[in-house]
């Protein structure tokens, strides 16, 4: 009984609009900071980027970003 109103808490809890779009904002932050080195490369037309590189670090800091302020959008209800 317990776990189907879990359940039910859960479900209504992720149809709420400020979960979905922190769930989308999540979603773009971890592929940024995925895909950073490989952003850094198309932005540099280089085949390797040192890590010390600025677009890459900026570009890891965005993802980054995205992810802190996707969990603070999900927080506010």
């Amino acid at each position: 009984m317990t776990t189907a109103l879990l359940l039910v808490s859960l479900v209504e809890r992720l149809s709420q609009a400020n979960v979905i779009i922190g769930i989308v904002l999540c979603a773009i932050g971890i592929a940024v900071a995925f895909l950073a080195r490989r952003i850094a490369c198309a932005a540099r037309k280089a085949d390797k980027v040192p890590n010390d590189d600025t677009i890459l670090i900026t570009t890891k800091v965005i993802g980054l970003i995205f992810i802190v302020v996707a969990l603070v959008v999900m927080i506010i209800q």
